[in-house]
């Protein structure tokens, strides 16, 4: 046993049988629990998984693909990293591939064992993890002038309005060298997480990043990643080696998510350990109630004499264990012990020397490499590690980067904060306002769950006229809700798995009130329990009948179901006709063809029509794939280009319950065409817009095009709207004002101080005018319009540049 710069105890045996040392960690098991001594130390279980994984949804995913340039068969579908995955016990896993969501709507994408998270390698460069959010987070370009990390600064914005984890994917290769130390990329705040071990690049390196970023105040946990491409190198390259733990709440998407933004991680060589933990009882009261990645304010330097770290470790016999505090490697270890026994556990003295400090844990050993590009004549290498845990004086560290951010806007936008808390986050809402009354909807996200809320709001938009309703009832994965309304009559609509996630089986549900939202009737389900019934849009025929669309993939392929409650019995599938599935074949991974049909959006005309439009790559030579295979006789292309995704609608006239053929409206085949919002004017124009991007990896802004019609089959040519070439707009929605034109919301990156803000535009005789920004502080995301009033979403009430989930939803009326 070592000793260095302090003195500790080691206290030997498990934890079990010690007798000294009350609440400690149970040793990590997918079902174990932790079982504290007291309540106020962190309850919880540790998860094994992975969070950096590719297939063949990757133009690059598996080694034929990426040694021939794409030109050979792929060898890893979805399902053989999935099974994989499972049979070494992990608990969860994304795929992640580059710069596209196309490996969630393979009909593969299941298990009944492991969790599976929404993830994303996104960006050109750098890249990110990106974790939890509802589709590709695109990278754009950043504008002339601009600090070069713009992009990555808006980009982790966009996923925290969706409160997904965005992480540093090897920041060895994209923010870091040992001689030129961080580069202007490593000045992005609000990062969750850094992988300190990819075992495709160098840990030494990426934990020396990581200690840099920690001592210059930025505050994120540690992640292991396999990335994950090549059967071939199994097992000592492959999902779960190495291992990400998370310290979550309960088995649960959301708890997962929760706990990597909270930094509640340790990373090891395998499920199978290494396995190292760290806790800290900050106030010397015996209770331990921090652990790696919490973060703990006191009031002075000078802490309790019994104030103590502990240590545990599993399965490191004869490993080096060391214990670092900030600043890190630089300063030698704090103490080094090495272990005699399976599950043994230390206790150090904790005292602070600086405002902001830190404490982490190593694991090493002798064998192999821990990374592609590590010294092989190492002689300890990596075998785990741990967040930190962090102490601070008297309030939180800031981050201070090499390049600052800018000033935030602080004009006064009027808008009105109606749903949501200090510290939670609530977003992706939606408006319906009947008459003097406005009913705003929203995702909440509270206490490691997911619900839907609910709140009336009087003819002045007074957020006191009536309290949150949850309307999800007990279930904590209720998401993507809409609302409508007519008179006294409100439908509320949202998909829910009801706490079922293994697999993944989302439903469609539908509530209603017969008193203007005061009281809502029991939940209906809509969809028939077939595969995956996601992405609901709603709208009301002729004020009494809602009208329900959603992507269902019963069938294999997601499909746009609609049903007019009250009139058809049963849902319509109307996108397959027209579509081609390939089944494939055993010898390509890339061979089968199950084009999807997502995000539906639905309006009615004044004469009870119905037309639903949604995004569909059918047209793709490939659909589902990143990049393409070159036909016979052209060359090899290589590259991660998204898929030919075009704007399709379908009609269905008031004189019939068929509906028509589904007819192209962007008809592009040079842009990803996504996301579209339909609405029909007071003149009975259909009017339909979307977001557009050239078919581009990385590096491309998305704009706005709209179209129009008189009969949904026929559509003009598509017309730009609020275009700046230099700026990113997204997620646009329509709605029909008070004098009867379309007006059109979005957000958009143009602003000065980089945050995303809302956007407005109007449809008049002469076509759209200018863009007009609406939102003024903080950044404005995900709007939705109805009748004049607009809600979004926005962090302006978040204290801090990191570790502030705070997200609420703002009304302008």
């Amino acid at each position: 046993m070592e000793l260095d710069r302090r003195q500790f105890i080691a206290v030997s045996g498990a934890v079990a049988a010690a007798g000294l040392l009350p609440g400690a960690t149970a040793w990590a098991d997918t079902g174990e629990e932790r079982k504290p001594g007291a309540h106020d130390e962190p309850k919880g279980t540790w998860l094994p998984g992975d969070t950096h994984v590719h297939d063949d949804h990757s133009s690059d995913g598996s080694a034929p693909r990426q040694l021939s340039s794409q030109r050979d068969p792929g060898n890893l579908p979805v399902s053989d990293q999935i099974s994989y995955a499972e049979s070494v016990g992990l608990a969860f896993m994304p795929l992640t591939d580059h710069r596209t969501f196309d490996q969630h709507w393979d009909p593969l994408w299941k298990s009944d064992r492991l969790i599976l998270l929404n993830g994303e390698e996104a960006n050109g460069s750098p890249h990110a993890i990106v974790l939890g959010a509802v589709d590709t987070v695109v990278d754009g370009a950043n504008p002339p002038g601009s600090a070069p990390f713009r992009h990555v600064q808006q980009s982790i914005w966009d996923a925290h309005a969706q409160d997904a984890v965005w992480s540093v994917a090897h920041p060895d290769d994209g923010e870091y060298t040992p001689a030129g130390g961080p580069n202007e990329n490593a000045s992005a705040q609000g990062i969750d997480t850094v992988e300190v071990w990819n075992v495709s690049s160098n840990p030494e390196v990426e934990i020396e990043y990581a200690e840099n970023r920690w001592n210059h105040g930025f505050r994120f946990g540690a992640v292991a990643a396999s990335d994950s491409h090549f059967k071939e190198l199994r097992p000592t390259n492959a999902p779960g080696r190495p291992t990400t733990w998370v310290f979550a709440a309960e088995r649960s998407v959301r708890a997962i998510l929760d706990a990597l933004k909270a930094g509640r991680t340790t990373v090891s060589l395998s499920p199978d350990g290494p396995f190292v933990t760290i806790e800290a009882d900050v106030n010397g009261d015996g209770r331990f109630e921090a652990i790696g990645g919490d973060e703990v304010i006191v009031a002075d330097r000078k802490l309790s004499k019994h104030a103590a770290l502990r240590v545990r470790a599993r399965s490191a016999v004869g490993m080096r264990v060391l214990v670092y505090a900030a600043p890190g490697r630089s300063a030698g270890p704090l103490a080094t012990f090495v272990p005699t026994k399976d599950d043994q556990t230390y206790l150090l003295p904790l005292t602070l020397t600086g405002d902001h400090s830190w404490y982490r844990v190593e694991v090493r050993g002798p064998g192999e490499v821990s990374g592609r590009d590590v010294d092989p004549n190492l002689p300890d290498q990596l075998r785990g590690a741990t967040s930190p845990v962090f102490v601070s004086v008297k309030r939180g560290a800031e981050p201070a980067p090499e390049i600052a951010l800018p000033q935030p806007a602080n004009g006064d936008d009027r808008a009105e904060l109606v749903l949501g808390e200090q510290g939670e986050f609530t977003g992706f809402a939606d408006v319906a306002v009947a008459g003097q009354v406005t009913h705003v909807v929203a995702q909440a996200h509270r206490d490691h769950r997911t619900t839907v809320v609910y709140r009336r709001l009087d003819g002045h938009g007074n957020k006191h006229a009536g309290k949150d309703i949850v309307l999800s009832g007990d279930s904590g994965t209720a998401r993507a809700p809409r609302v409508a309304a007519s008179g006294e009559d409100v439908w509320v609509v949202w998909q829910d798995s009801r706490g079922h996630e293994q697999p993944h089986r989302p439903e469609i549900y539908l509530r209603h009130s017969r008193d203007g939202g005061k009281s809502f009737e029991s939940a209906v389900k809509l969809s028939n329990g077939q595969g995956r019934a996601e992405q609901p849009a709603l709208t009301l025929l002729d004020g009494r009948h809602p009208v329900v669309a959603w992507a269902q993939n019963g069938s294999g392929a997601f499909d746009v179901h609609v049903q007019v409650v009250g009139v058809d019995p049963t849902p319509v599938n109307i996108s397959a006709v027209g579509k081609v599935i390939v089944p494939g074949t055993p010898d390509d991974a890339r061979s089968p063809i199950h084009p999807a049909s997502l995000f539906p959006s639905v309006a009615v005309t004044e004469h009870g029509g119905i037309v639903v439009t949604w995004q569909d790559n059918r047209f793709d030579p490939d659909a589902g794939w990143t990049g393409h295979t070159p036909p016979p006789g052209q060359a090899a292309s290589g590259g991660t280009n998204p898929d030919n995704w075009e704007i399709v609608a379908a009609v269905r006239s008031s004189r019939s319950q068929g509906w028509g053929t589904p007819v192209r409206v962007s008809a592009n085949d040079n842009a990803a065409d996504r996301h579209p919002s339909v609405a029909v004017g007071r003149d009975g124009t259909l009017v339909v817009i979307w977001e557009t991007k050239a078919l581009s990896a990385s590096g491309a802004n998305l704009s706005l095009r709209a179209s129009r019609s008189t009969d949904g089959t026929t559509w003009s040519a598509a017309e730009a709207v609020g275009l700046d070439a230099n700026a990113m707009s997204q997620r646009p929605r329509l709605g029909v004002d008070p004098d009867g034109s379309v007006r059109a919301v979005w957000y958009d990156s143009r602003s000065a101080d980089w945050r995303w803000k809302v956007f407005t535009s109007r449809l008049t005789a002469t076509g759209w005018t200018p863009a007009v920004q609406v939102s003024t502080r903080g950044n404005g995301t995900w709007p939705a319009v109805d009748n004049g009033t607009v809600v979004f979403t926005s962090d302006r009430e978040a204290q801090r540049s990191q570790r502030d989930g705070t997200q609420g939803i703002y009304l302008f009326a």
